[in-house]
């Protein structure tokens, strides 16, 4: 019972969950009520539970009661005293850590540091310039050798030494502007220039470090010291809600409330904020409107403003004669905080549906005139009035007997007893459009969820008011006009890497039935082709030799329009001829078949050409090149700083290419051929023939989406939860080019050759003997122990494999990801990461298969081997359950993407529309939207899967992993997917 109690202990402390932590160590007290080790682990919960008072009176409790330990509570008590500004305390405990003494040894490692921090703050408040310099330097260098070896090891073992130098470095700083004045003597104003630009490296310094509760609180215990010794009252309010939040980020709701107390006691700015935000973390929605609510009937109603004042109350007010906004920096910055505080407040309503349309709307456009130049405000009014779209076209089609693609007019809604009143749900589309195109205009940060939502409300727009028959309607006319005008509007106004962020939806809309909308759409290619060609035309490779003539002819326009604009000769004409020609000759390389049983092609004697044509002044297509860098969000920024987002002397070219390409075994014979970089580096490419691999490089898109998403949620982030993701550059309809994953091997080769090596398997032989591999025990682990050999390196490549193959699983499982054989699933020997390859069986395709897939993703026994002594009951499932909310939180931004796949027909779905000269509604790829959207609300969707209600993300998770490790649907798979293995 010990063992399992201590065991508890272990996994709480680990996860950084001290309340439960201090639970285990209080039940573990009661059976040893005198253990030294238990009481410094109480006082250790105390300390990260920011309980610094009552950690000072256990302290002094355990110094009368177990006095030979004097010196270990010592110890620890100076952390608490320093942190409160006990300085009398914080002298004695120093003078009792320096007796003579036992040591309890899991109290040294922090506790010691923490001691050289309250010598120097010591010193510093005797004005003992001498020993504060000492004292800082012999700290220094303590730090310097465990930081060296860790260092050795990774950079996370060497990060907390990095924290503790940080500090040292505040320290050095501050002791500097106390020139020689003492700690408590000398008081500073936030005006003084000194002091000002101190604390504001002292800012900006901390949004470098890691936004964990660990990095970050002895940071901000120092500052709150500094603000208190002048009386800074406000900043040191500001430390306590820094440290609130980053305790909500981490679940940790206790500790986040009595910060936020400490805050409120400072009478900090903002506290309404933090308490509405934890009280919405732990689900109590209505206390958290109504704090907000209450702080906004505080404020001066002149800001606010009277109709939001009654939106808020659902009271008619007088309307007030509103003095115009003053500019100055106080008032904006008292503006700032209402804005945010009216935004929160007015995106809740939202969310719970308390309020009307017309309440909503007006909180909205209040927000947007406090803060007319701020991107947050635009992006969730055109959410709110997307979602008002939506809710308005769904009623209106229901209520109204419409033909297919057809769109009600107002004529319709005269004649409709229940909708009268309402207005038509394509008049609302304008304003959506405007809202999204502004809030863009202002910055970045939801550009991934706006501009293709933007986008494809623009399409589904263009293409039903050309094909309801309605277009001589007035008004439907006028808001067509409206749409196009803003879509100009946004060519003209949106930064150009935006678009490049885009060309792919855009360039799977060329074909577009508008053509008011194709021509704009051309137009915003060029412009792309025009700022970034390198980029942009290997992204438009695979339209420029379309099969299809319309979709040729359009994208030879387009380049054609771009390349004008270079003068004849230099660089950037050259660039789009040499590119043509590279293209062609990679093509015919794919197809090339080369002789019978040959395994090599000799590119200088079959592809002279080619060889010739080095060096070329087009970048490699990796993932590093392709993929656009956002500049940090600066509202100062100005075009020019923005649209630097590839530098070309960073980006290495293609210089040339190796003699010798390989040719894969497989049935296709792809080559593996190696270009080699202007910067030195060989990089090897794989060239596939009798492939379609824009729905790889679809996948490549959607995964890049995830990974952003992933780096955004706490809990994924700090497991550092991610896909790998490599360059799918698609050549035509049918070949391409893949960037190769180095260090990696298939499963099935992985395992065959373990089997190999136990005398288990014999290539030649073991076909007819099938079922005794399934009957053999599971030995991917050897793979782990062999490769990985050192213990640290062992144990991060299984935390990675648990963790990628985790990701994968869901995020495959989401977007219907079968044909998951031993050959599709590589491995990292470097890492022991799982990459996934060959998305050609995408959107539940293997539900159509003769013999369907029925398991939602590959969780045979080795793969579950692999993950250890807690199967996937352990790392794997909470990981799954950790995707899927993030999935699931962000449905709408992940639909925005994958709806591109319905206007960009794949191969196997068109073989009708070849020739046909514009763009067809898909619906194979519509059906399959349709499966994950379900899915992302928690439905189960599958061969045979009986209709449901949407399942908790828990519940899903167990649901799927049952699915995919029962044996009655592993036995009922295809052959040679080898569910044995």
């Amino acid at each position: 019972m010990r063992l399992q109690l201590q065991d508890q202990l272990l996994i709480n402390k680990k996860a950084g969950n001290w309340a439960e932590a201090l639970t285990s160590c209080e039940q573990a007290l009661q059976m040893e009520p005198t253990s030294v080790q238990r009481h410094s682990d109480v006082l250790n919960c105390l300390l990260n539970m920011c309980h610094l008072q009552a950690m000072v009176t256990h302290v002094d409790g355990l110094i009368s009661r177990i006095p030979q330990y004097k010196k270990t509570w010592c110890m620890q008590g100076v952390q608490a005293a320093w942190r409160l500004g006990r300085w009398d305390l914080m002298d004695e405990y120093l003078s009792g850590a320096d007796e003579e003494g036992l040591l309890c040894s899991s109290s040294e490692s922090n506790a010691s540091f923490d001691m050289d921090v309250a010598k120097i703050l010591q010193a510093l408040m005797k004005k003992d310039q001498f020993s504060v310099d000492e004292r800082i330097a012999l700290s220094k260098q303590a730090l310097i050798a465990p930081l060296a070896a860790a260092g050795m090891d990774s950079y996370v073992r060497a990060y907390p030494f990095v924290v503790k130098l940080h500090l040292l470095r505040e320290l050095e700083d501050f002791h500097t502007l106390l020139a020689d004045d003492s700690f408590l003597e000398k008081s500073f104003q936030l005006g003084d220039h000194g002091f000002s630009q101190v604390m504001e490296n002292w800012e900006n310094r901390l949004r470098f470090t890691q936004p964990s509760i660990w990095a970050r609180e002895p940071l901000l215990a120092f500052r709150r010291l500094v603000f208190a010794s002048s009386a800074l009252g406000a900043q040191v309010g500001n430390c306590w809600l820094q440290y609130a939040k980053l305790c909500r980020m981490a679940g940790h709701y206790e500790t986040a409330n009595q910060a936020i107390l400490e805050a409120q006691a400072t009478d900090a700015p903002n506290v309404h904020m933090e308490k509405a935000k934890l009280l919405w973390s732990t689900r109590r929605s209505d206390g958290a409107i109504a704090q907000l609510q209450q702080s906004l009937l505080n404020m001066p109603v002149e800001i606010v403003g009277s109709s939001a004042i009654s939106s808020i109350t659902s009271l008619s007010l007088v309307p007030l004669n509103l003095p115009p906004l003053v500019c100055d920096t106080q008032s904006l910055n008292e503006n700032r905080d209402i804005a945010k505080t009216l935004l929160l407040y007015s995106r809740w309503i939202h969310y719970t549906g308390q309020k009307q349309k017309e309440d909503v709307l007006s909180l909205y456009s209040r927000v947007r005139e406090l803060q007319p130049k701020w991107e947050k405000g635009y992006f969730y009014m055109a959410k709110y009035c997307e979602e008002v779209l939506a809710d308005a076209r769904k009623r209106q089609e229901e209520n109204i007997e419409l033909g297919p693609g057809k769109m009600p007019t107002s004529s319709d809604i005269v004649g409709s007893s229940n909708l009268k009143t309402e207005k038509l749900w394509w008049s609302y589309v304008p304003d959506v459009l405007l809202f999204y195109a502004k809030g863009l205009h202002r910055g970045h940060k939801n550009l991934f969820q706006a501009l293709p939502r933007l986008l494809t409300l623009w399409f589904d727009f263009g293409s039903m008011y050309l094909t309801s028959g309605t277009s001589s309607d007035k008004d439907l006319k006028s808001v067509h006009m409206k749409v196009m005008s803003i879509m100009r509007g946004c060519l003209k106004d949106l930064p150009t890497y935006q678009w490049l962020t885009v060309l792919p939806q855009l360039v799977s809309r060329i074909c577009h039935q508008n053509e008011e909308v194709v021509r704009l759409v051309k137009n915003i290619i060029t412009s792309v082709l025009r700022k970034y060609p390198q980029q942009a035309l290997w992204i438009m490779a695979a339209v420029s030799k379309s099969t299809v003539p319309s979709r040729r002819e359009a994208a030879a326009e387009i380049l054609h329009a771009a390349r004008k604009e270079f003068s004849q000769g230099n660089t950037g004409s050259n660039l789009f001829v040499q590119f043509a020609s590279l293209i062609d000759h990679l093509i015919k390389l794919c197809f090339h078949a080369g002789q019978p049983r040959a395994k090599t092609i000799n590119i200088s004697t079959e592809f002279s050409a080619l060889k010739r044509m080095m060096p070329l002044g087009i970048i490699m297509p990796i993932q590093q090149s392709l993929t656009v860098s956002l500049p940090t969000y600066d509202g100062k920024l100005t075009d020019s700083l923005r649209s630097d987002i590839f530098s070309a002397t960073d980006l290495p070219t293609i210089s040339g290419i190796s003699d010798e390409a390989e040719i894969l075994s497989s049935l296709q014979r792809p080559k593996k051929i190696v270009l080699m970089g202007s910067d030195g580096i060989e990089r090897p490419f794989l060239c596939k023939p009798k492939d379609d691999l824009r729905k790889d490089a679809r996948m490549m898109e959607f995964t890049a989406m995830i990974n952003r998403l992933l780096s955004k949620y706490p809990e994924s982030r700090r497991r550092k939860l991610y896909i790998r993701t490599f360059a799918v550059i698609p050549l035509t309809e049918d070949c391409g080019m893949v960037e190769w994953v180095s260090h990696t091997r298939g499963l099935r080769h992985i395992l065959q050759d373990i089997y190999i090596n136990c005398g288990k398997f014999d290539r030649q032989k073991t076909n007819p003997q099938i079922k005794r591999i399934y009957d053999q025990c599971h030995v991917f682990h050897k793979w782990f122990l062999t490769t990985f050999s050192e213990p640290a390196a062992w144990f991060r490549a299984r935390i990675a494999y648990a963790h990628t193959t985790a990701v994968w699983s869901m995020v495959g499982h989401i977007v219907g990801l079968g044909d998951r054989h031993g050959e599709n699933i590589l491995f990292d020997s470097t890492t022991g990461d799982c990459v996934h390859v060959d998305f050609s069986c995408l959107f539940d395709k293997g539900l159509q298969l003769e013999k369907p897939e029925l398991v939602p993703f590959r969780l045979t026994q080795n793969m579950i081997d692999g993950l250890g002594i807690t199967g996937y009951e352990g790392i794997f499932l909470r990981v799954c359950e950790i995707t899927l909310s993030v999935l699931r939180m962000h449905k709408e931004t992940l639909m925005s993407v994958l709806e591109t796949f319905i206007h960009d027909p794949l191969v196997e779905w068109t073989k009708s529309h070849k020739l046909s000269g514009v763009e067809v509604q898909n619906p194979h790829a519509q059906r399959a939207i349709s499966n994950i959207e379900a899915r992302l609300q928690g439905v189960v969707v599958g061969c045979g899967a009986a209709p449901s209600l949407p399942l908790a993300v828990e519940g899903q998770a167990r649901r799927l992993i049952a699915e995919a490790v029962s044996h009655k649907n592993l036995g009922r798979m295809y052959i040679w997917w080898m569910p044995w293995f």
